[in-house]
């Protein structure tokens, strides 16, 4: 719960996130950095702008956001802030993809995101100050307990801007066609991606296979394997572990429930499987991690 990134560095040789931290949170209160270029990584990425306002290129797309807005989208698409206005900051959080799906928003609000689409809020809140500075005072806690309680807040937030008024801003559409910039996207085959993660977040809880997951696209199975490896840089069997690791942790953290129900809830075929990944990732045991979370140190 602790190695939380602070910012997403790059690899300077090339556009793309360092490898091994598609899997991590994140979170930065900085100035506004203009981007030299685009770049891209693998978390659904939230900004907030506090009293100044910016523009993004986004795949060859311009978007102008105003102070105080909530801006949510797929960092995998090419982003870049090219432009900052004020004299204000802004927030970064980074979310690992497998722990996004797991959350279960509207499937509208899922599929935008997954299909290249920037979401802007259109409502503004003036908590949105106390809350952000709340979560980087807890964050800087390093206290495992208030992490857990940092990543529910903002899986809050994220719910409330699913529910309110928000705009849409797709790659494919511009309003000066004529000063559009045209970037190749990174995610070749983005529909099958966004099928297959679709199907995966409905069905992880459940016995599910790789040609199950393939058939929803239509794609041959190994051909769906390296797709998918690809983009996402894990395999398919392991997106489905961290996905289910993801909701046990939850329950460990929020619920009373026996281990045991835990692991059959959270989809893992026996106890022992469940012990194995848990241990392999989090390096303790289930006990141990709610222990752990559920102590808030005085």
């Amino acid at each position: 719960m602790q190695e939380w990134l602070n910012r997403i560095i790059f690899d300077y040789s090339s556009p793309l996130t360092r490898q091994g931290n598609e899997h991590k949170f994140g979170f930065r209160i900085h100035n506004p950095d203009v981007m030299p270029h685009s770049h891209w990584h693998g978390h659904i990425e939230v900004n907030f702008l506090f009293n100044c306002e910016a523009e993004y290129l986004m795949n060859g797309r311009k978007i102008y956001v105003p102070q105080g807005r909530m801006i949510l989208f797929w960092a995998s698409i090419p982003h870049q802030l090219t432009a900052s206005f004020g004299d204000g900051y802004m927030v970064n959080i980074y979310i690992p993809l497998q722990a996004f799906q797991q959350w279960k928003f509207p499937s509208e609000f899922i599929g935008a995101l997954l299909r290249g689409e920037v979401l802007v809020a259109d409502q503004t809140h003036q908590t949105d100050v106390e809350l952000t500075q709340l979560w980087d005072k807890d964050l800087n806690q390093k206290n495992d307990a208030l992490t857990a309680q940092v990543v529910s807040e903002i899986r809050g937030r994220i719910r409330r801007m699913s529910v309110e008024s928000y705009q849409t801003f797709g790659a494919d559409k511009t309003a000066d066609k004529s000063t559009r910039k045209e970037q190749k996207n990174p995610v070749a085959g983005l529909s099958h991606i966004d099928t297959m993660l679709r199907y995966i977040a409905d069905h992880y809880d459940q016995k599910i296979t790789i040609p199950d997951v393939a058939a929803v696209t239509g794609l041959h199975p190994n051909y769906a394997m390296k797709l998918f490896h690809r983009v996402m840089k894990i395999s398919i069997k392991q997106y489905i572990n961290r996905l289910r690791l993801l909701h046990a942790q939850a329950l460990l953290v929020d619920t009373e429930q026996g281990v045991l129900n835990i692991a059959i809830e959270a989809g893992f075929g026996s106890i022992s499987r469940f012990y194995d990944i848990f241990q392999q990732e989090l390096h303790m045991t289930p006990q141990q991690y709610r222990n752990k979370t559920q102590k808030i140190s005085a």
